[in-house]
């Protein structure tokens, strides 16, 4: 396959972006089915914060209550069943796309190759047409905020993927760089953190693009990431780490979604 240049592949982008029936394919995407990917049932779910709770959780951390602003109110949504990755895409993933289009390597990587040690690591260091691009080739495309918050929060909107209370062993969250310290795990270092549908590793590690935009030129981006220092940003419900499109920061990575039909 003969790389795609960057106009084509930024054309391609725009058009899923405004398709959400995400039906363009790359070739390596043609014919993929669901493998590794977990079916979301159709359905009503609750999204978001009520104001109360929001209120509650400004005092007891000591936030302004306008930090919860983007998740207010709580409020209950209605999808079709869709499937979402079980992980989010990793090294060795994102490098068989570079290798297959001849898209850029990420900056921090050996020359053409992931680091030694974390190919089954989160990709980082992507910004929203990185995530786009890879989409397209692999035949999917981002998940909506709401399809990204039901496969974390599960039906009935717990706090976090796992249940109510933060556990501090679900995540990779809380690290500061360092020399010789990975920043983040492999994507299945941490079984507990399973959301009610069995996805995984949504909460910290790398936050996760979505193919929502809270305005012009910015992306919703969720789940807190190795860097997050305070367990209320990692709550799924959580909108404050959404950025500039072409911010491709070592913390941001993504995960994809397709329909079912």
């Amino acid at each position: 396959m003969s790389p795609l240049s960057r106009r084509e592949l930024l054309a391609a982008a725009a058009a899923l972006a405004a398709s959400p029936a995400g039906s363009h394919r790359g070739a390596a995407g043609e014919g993929a089915g669901q493998e590794g990917m977990v079916l979301i049932p159709a359905g009503p779910f609750t999204m978001g914060t009520a104001a109360d709770v929001a209120a509650g959780l400004a005092r007891e951390h000591g936030y302004h209550v306008s930090w919860f602003s983007g998740e207010v109110p709580c409020r209950e949504s209605r999808l079709p069943a869709y499937w979402i990755d079980r992980y989010p895409v990793t090294n060795a993933q994102f490098h068989a796309f570079c290798v297959a289009t001849g898209h850029a390597p990420r900056p921090h990587w050996h020359g053409s190759e992931p680091p030694p040690g974390t190919r089954d690591h989160p990709v980082v260091s992507v910004n929203r047409a990185d995530c786009l691009a890879y989409a397209i080739w692999i035949g999917k495309r981002l998940p909506s905020e709401a399809e990204w918050e039901k496969a974390a929060r599960g039906e009935r909107g717990l706090a976090y993927p796992w249940g109510p209370e933060f556990d501090p062993q679900a995540c990779c969250w809380g690290r500061s760089p360092g020399p010789g310290r990975p920043l983040t795990d492999p994507v299945t270092a941490h079984p507990q953190g399973a959301s009610p549908y069995g996805v995984m590793d949504l909460v910290g590690n790398a936050a996760e693009w979505c193919a929502d935009s809270p305005g012009p030129g910015s992306g919703i981006i969720k789940g807190g990431c190795w860097l997050t220092q305070d367990p209320l940003n990692l709550r799924p419900a959580a909108r404050n780490m959404s950025g500039f499109d072409n911010n491709p920061l070592d913390f941001y990575g993504f995960r994809c979604a397709k329909e079912t039909g």
